[in-house]
């Protein structure tokens, strides 16, 4: 049964065809009309599903986005916009973060510089503080409040999660906001040894909490999440920092090349293509931009 893409009704009938031959519907609902890929990427973009192959191959060698412009033939922008489209497209294919009882896992955090860059000559934001070098680190040592923490996990199944918690050092209302229905009762944890885990893994009711020391390894280790961050990292040093506005947003892509791109990059382009063909992005162009930073509160209070 066919569902209208904006209202969610199936009173939808036949109307006519597109130039192309596709059928189009309309619903009876808020009729408006509709065509079978007017919920995919490539049914409401305006660019050649050859663009966007070819925009998929630059996508899975994770090119500069000048460069994907130049190999596209589009604009700076055009390049920029086919990029968040594509994410939010493949993010939906990442597999989701579970923990079952008797299962386990391991915890811990990593940290980015808090970051605004882009271009706001042409924007009404105004930076509240000097701007620095890209890639500079912050003037404040230890966890700062200019440092933005991502909660990390990794399952048994390989399975991870990235979730941007806000600023400084984790707290715990923090970390139970992210670990609330991803770990079940019963399984087991393994972090460092950080306090904050202690109370809220209770409450959580795990089986088992190891609490990894670096100076007594007999109580286990917590190897495979540091592998995903030391992947992290160098996921990103290319980019030479990440607007925090955008940070989720490269998680997610993050995310998906673990998950997608651990064979070679010919089956991870053909997977791209696939995903790509059948993939729904409901973000318009106009809300990608002057998107206002988060956590801008800190700054406002010595402001005030």
């Amino acid at each position: 049964i066919e569902r209208c893409p904006r209202c969610g009704s199936v009173a939808v009938v036949k109307k006519g065809k597109s130039k192309n031959g596709e059928q189009r519907y309309l619903c009876r609902g808020c009729g408006r009309t509709f065509g079978m890929g007017s919920e995919r990427i490539l049914g409401t973009s305006r660019l050649p599903k050859e663009t966007w192959m070819a925009y998929a191959e630059c996508f899975v060698l994770m090119l500069p986005l000048r460069e994907c412009a130049r190999r596209c033939r589009v604009c700076l922008k055009t390049a920029y916009t086919m990029r968040h489209r594509l994410i939010e497209c493949l993010s939906a294919y990442s597999p989701s973060f579970r923990v079952e009882r008797g299962c386990g896992c391991e915890l811990d955090e990593t940290y980015f510089p808090e970051s605004f860059k882009g271009n706001h000559a042409k924007g009404s934001f105004t930076m509240p503080r000097p701007s620095r070098h890209r890639g500079k680190q912050v003037h404040r040592r230890g966890l700062s409040r200019e440092r933005i923490c991502v909660m990390t996990g990794v399952n048994d199944s390989n399975e991870t999660f990235l979730e941007v918690t806000g600023r400084g050092a984790l707290s715990r209302e923090r970390a139970m906001d992210a670990l609330r229905g991803r770990i079940a009762a019963g399984s087991v944890v393994a972090t460092d040894r950080a306090a904050v885990y202690v109370n809220v893994l209770a409450e959580l009711e795990v089986a088992a909490h190891a609490a990894y020391d670096p100076k007594d390894r007999s109580g286990g280790t917590i190897n495979r999440i540091n592998t995903v961050h030391s992947l992290l990292g160098a996921f990103m040093e290319p980019f030479k920092g990440v607007s925090t506005k955008h940070l989720d947003a490269y998680l997610a892509w993050f995310r998906w090349c673990r998950t997608f791109m651990a064979t070679d990059s010919g089956a991870a382009g053909r997977t791209v293509a696939r995903q790509l063909a059948h993939g729904v992005c409901r973000s318009r162009v106009r809300d990608m931009f002057n998107v206002e930073p988060p956590y801008m509160d800190y700054w406002a209070a010595p402001a005030a």
